[in-house]
């Protein structure tokens, strides 16, 4: 196994600033609760048989999310390059073992972090940022700078580019504010999350993740019902906002807005666009996708699979076959033959080393 390539894809972990605000009320917008497991994930593939192998681990988007930080922080939609440096940070101190063992995992010989931009964590777009991952790290961790990893018969993209209310304008990522102080150019779903989605989570921590979401819509109006009227409400004048132009949404035209509706997609379908993929890129072997929140592992014809990454928050399902509470760890684990060139990938679920007892 020396000089065997290894890959490991990840994503969707949503990490905010910790459990705790520094005046030691709960942060209500930290989705990531499971800082020790991801820890042993790392501790694992860092030590014993994989102490020698060439390991890259890549983090496909969301691991930040730069979108919910803190509570009530004044312009939260104004992301310029030391806001998102400022949440960062205040992301890497909110979880401290997890960077810890991320910086001891990159010190290792052969070992490299690569991250990609989702739409989460879209403030990795400015240098500074970019910069600061390495600091902190070490120096073989990196920011892509390409919304897709493409090497060796091997596709991965964090999949939002694939949605229109979350793509990222990457050839212009930058607006001016009118201060002189760019800001980043977000698309119409973070505006959504950091003006709407934000303020319901304060009541409803859970909202967003429950699936599927129409199942959620029926049962809060039978049994919460005031607070699903109240969020409707709130929702319907923020539309309006959108399509009257008010506020940061005013660089949205209509018909951009209309295309956003048209194309909106919740479950997003991604295995139609890795197949899409597959026909226009015959040599490639694996296609790894992550925000859809939903693991996947499909083999779409021989020698081509195609695989979501899932998510390592827990989710709640209201479908009658798989019905409450869901905590999967999984990732993608990609080797490369030596001889061939040839990728073999798996979706694979993190356990964690056997403890007696953790937290609840």
């Amino acid at each position: 196994m020396t000089r065997e390539r290894i890959r490991l894809v990840i994503s969707d972990f949503h990490m905010g600033a910790g459990a705790t605000l520094p005046d030691g009320r709960p942060n209500y917008l930290e989705d990531f609760q499971h800082d020790s497991k991801l820890v042993e994930f790392l501790e694992y593939y860092h030590q014993k048989q994989y102490a020698k192998a060439q390991i890259e681990l890549i983090i496909n988007g969301d691991f930040f999310n730069q979108l919910q930080v803190y509570p009530d922080e004044p312009h939260p939609t104004l992301m310029s390059e030391q806001v998102a440096l400022r949440r960062t940070k205040a992301i890497i101190d909110g979880h401290p073992e997890v960077f810890s063992a991320m910086q001891a995992f990159a010190a290792a010989p052969n070992h490299s972090i690569t991250f990609l931009i989702g739409n989460h964590d879209i403030g990795l777009l400015w240098p500074a940022v970019q910069q600061l991952l390495p600091e902190r790290l070490g120096e073989s961790v990196r920011v892509h700078p390409d919304p897709v990893y493409h090497d060796d018969g091997i596709w991965i993209e964090h999949g939002n580019q694939r949605v229109a209310e979350n793509r990222i304008d990457f050839e212009h990522p930058f607006l001016e504010n009118g201060d002189g102080d760019p800001i980043i150019n977000m698309p119409w779903g973070n505006l959504f999350v950091v003006s709407f989605l934000n303020k319901v989570k304060r009541q409803r921590p859970y909202i967003d993740k429950v699936f599927p979401f129409r199942m959620y819509l029926r049962w809060a109006f039978i049994h919460d019902t005031w607070f699903a009227l109240k969020a409707c409400a709130v929702g319907l004048t923020y539309f309006l906002g959108v399509l009257l132009g008010i506020g940061e949404n005013r660089r949205f035209s209509r018909q951009e807005f209309f295309k956003i509706a048209k194309e909106f997609s919740f479950p997003v379908k991604m295995d139609r666009a890795a197949k899409r993929l597959f026909a226009l890129h015959p040599e490639l072997s694996v296609i790894v996708f992550g925000h859809g929140h939903r693991a996947v592992s499909k083999q779409v014809q021989e020698g081509k699979a195609y695989f979501n990454t899932g998510i390592w928050n827990e989710m709640t399902s209201l479908d009658i076959s798989t019905m409450g509470l869901q905590l999967f760890l999984t990732f993608v684990e990609i080797h490369t033959d030596r001889k061939t060139g040839a990728p073999n990938a798996k979706l694979r679920i993190w356990k964690g080393t056997y403890r007696e007892v953790e937290d609840a």
